[in-house]
């Protein structure tokens, strides 16, 4: 089945209703990229690891006899990881669309295939998928640079809703706000991300660019998981918390997903 199929496959089967469901999801979503061609070592040096055994990129093997290099990513992603090659390609096409040589439409273009392999990804994953959060502020950092903030805000809150200690879910929505001009919403966001996540060294330098003190703050129980062992015994930190940037701008850089 290709990609706009299943896209589509849940729509009713009612022509009219059908048709009012996919140009819902179109422009929801944006159009996903297809394979993304002439892929170069550089470019998958700077993607998750874990691409290269994803479906599509050759070193996958099959759902029902996965390679060695992709069981352990199995093992973690579950039957998701089947899907995972959209989210690297988005990660590619995102490389791609911030290059300086971009002119503004083929960034426009990139970014809206950005925007709909992560889609994919998001409207075909459990609720509790180790990196839907990280999926979902993804898309919340692509609408972003697509002008599109209120569309951002609701998947920044659903990262949040998900992984309430996912800083990410609550720094880059703070970062709009801040530039924004909404400093005492963007404090308040921040002060409950570190109530979640107190360690956070992104948030505790928003709070205190914003006035606060992160040491006063009082830390609520952690949900969810935080990091899990691979064969190696190597971490596999797939919420890893991304370091501060400079002062006026916060967390704009996005999550790392390589253990």
């Amino acid at each position: 089945m290709s990609s706009d199929a299943k896209r589509f496959s849940h729509c009713p089967d009612h022509r009219i209703a059908r048709l009012a469901c996919a140009v819902g999801l179109w422009a929801l979503t944006g159009i996903a990229s297809g394979q993304v061609k002439n892929v170069t070592p550089a470019e998958m040096a700077a993607v998750p690891r874990y691409c290269p055994y994803t479906h599509a990129f050759g070193r996958s093997g099959l759902p029902d006899s996965p390679s060695a290099e992709a069981k352990p990513w199995v093992a973690i992603m579950g039957p998701t990881f089947w899907h995972m090659h959209h989210y690297c390609w988005g990660k590619l096409n995102l490389l791609r669309a911030m290059r300086s040589t971009a002119t503004e439409q083929e960034r426009n273009h990139l970014l809206g295939a950005v925007v709909g392999d992560y889609w994919y990804v998001a409207q075909r994953a459990p609720r509790d998928f180790i990196l839907l959060p990280e999926i979902y502020a993804g898309i919340g950092e692509i609408e972003l640079r697509r002008g599109r903030p209120q569309e951002a805000n609701k998947v920044f809150a659903e990262a949040r809703a998900l992984k309430p200690d996912y800083s990410p879910g609550y720094s880059h929505w703070a970062e709009y706000l801040i530039r924004s001009g909404q400093k005492a919403e963007a404090k308040q966001l921040v002060r409950t991300g570190l109530e979640y996540n107190p360690d956070a060294k992104t948030l505790r330098e928003q709070y205190r660019l914003l006035g606060g003190n992160p040491s006063e703050i009082v830390s609520r129980a952690k949900d969810g998981k935080r990091a899990e062992a691979i064969d190696d015994g190597e971490p596999l930190m797939l919420f890893e918390e991304p370091e501060p940037e400079d002062a006026a701008a916060g967390a704009s850089r996005r999550s790392a997903t390589t253990p």
